[in-house]
């Protein structure tokens, strides 16, 4: 407990919970951030479960380095976010579940940029069942992390 509590006495704790525009400006940044990695996740997978087939799979490769720094928002303002209210957050289930599923994703998403991006156009019933349950990740990790406000 030591350490939450010096998490929202530091001075990026302070700043989100304590100023006027501190949680308004860090919980906007983390939206941003998640509209981009979440975004290009879910265009990646829709592709792959095959929406678009026009669309080469490989051609969304350089996306997913917009992903990459959609992620890096996320984490640098989620982190803001959690030491503005951290003894409250770390016993939160609704904040547990959605972190874990935000690395399921991420670990999903990643290999399928890895199997169906980089190497071949060519998408099997595996990618397909791959694209499907990072998709379903993404979807409920965003469910959950609107439940935090909610569930304590």
């Amino acid at each position: 407990m030591d350490i939450l509590f010096w998490l929202e006495d530091s001075f990026i704790g302070m700043v989100v919970s304590s100023t006027q525009w501190g949680y308004p400006i860090i919980l906007s940044l983390h939206a941003v951030g998640m509209a981009t990695l979440v975004g290009v996740a879910l265009m990646l997978t829709a592709r792959v479960l095959g929406y678009a087939p026009a669309v080469p799979v490989t051609s969304m490769a350089p996306y997913w380095r917009v992903a990459v720094g959609g992620f890096v928002l996320n984490l640098l303002s989620g982190s803001a976010l959690f030491a503005g209210n951290a003894s409250e957050l770390f016993f939160n289930w609704a904040f547990r579940i959605k972190i874990v599923l935000v690395f399921i994703g991420l670990a999903l998403t990643w290999r399928l940029v890895a199997i169906c991006v980089r190497r071949t156009d060519d998408v099997s019933p595996l990618h397909r069942l791959l694209a499907a349950v990072a998709m379903s990740t993404w979807i409920i990790a965003i469910i959950f992390g609107r439940l935090i406000g909610y569930w304590s």
